[in-house]
């Protein structure tokens, strides 16, 4: 009787699934954070001229520390989800140092978030503000550990070096020879 060989499993499986965990995550959270961008103007309350002849809004000045916390929050999750979809492409393409830069960007965020839910439960108080941040506290402590696990798998298990003498403009080159694509005429 012969048995049929299992495949292996690929040396950076989890890696590459954290990356398409952080590609999906990430793009949840910029995606959400637009939204919620818009929809938290109704529910929280807005920043008002502190001299009455002035008409517009100084954030720095005229807004209350919450509103300060929360602003930051939503800009934190709106950029940290497009750096997560990036450091999931680079988890996903085996680049050696993605593990350690998505686990030292994962922790200061779920830092932030951590203590942006302490605030909010010792100092703001509301029905919105305090499970939302508890929440994204949760993610971004959830992704800090992934990354984590990924930079331990790639230290033990580093990828391939790529010994290439190519340059981009070599692959760019190949890439418009190989096209069958007329040359466009005018941009000679």
């Amino acid at each position: 009787m012969s048995e049929s060989p299992t495949p292996e499993r690929p040396p950076r499986a989890f890696c590459q699934a954290t990356g398409f965990v952080y590609q999906t995550i990430g793009f949840l959270l910029t995606l959400g954070t637009c939204c919620w961008w818009s929809f938290a103007g109704r529910v929280a309350t807005e920043a008002r001229p502190s001299e009455p002849g002035r008409q517009v809004v100084d954030v720095m000045t005229d807004a209350s520390p919450a509103q300060l916390w929360g602003l930051t929050a939503v800009c934190a999750s709106f950029v940290g989800g497009l750096v997560l979809v990036a450091a999931g492409i680079a988890l996903q393409h085996d680049m050696s140092a993605s593990g350690r830069f998505a686990k030292w960007f994962t922790g200061a965020v779920a830092a932030f978030f951590t203590a942006y839910s302490v605030m909010c439960i010792a100092t703001f108080p509301g029905w919105g503000r305090t499970p939302t941040a508890l929440v994204m506290a949760g993610v971004w402590i959830v992704m800090f550990l992934l990354a984590g696990a990924s930079a331990e798998e790639l230290r033990r298990n580093p990828p391939p070096k790529r010994d290439s003498s190519w340059t981009p403009r070599d692959e760019d080159d190949l890439r418009k020879a190989a096209s069958l694509r007329r040359r466009d005429e005018t941009s000679r």
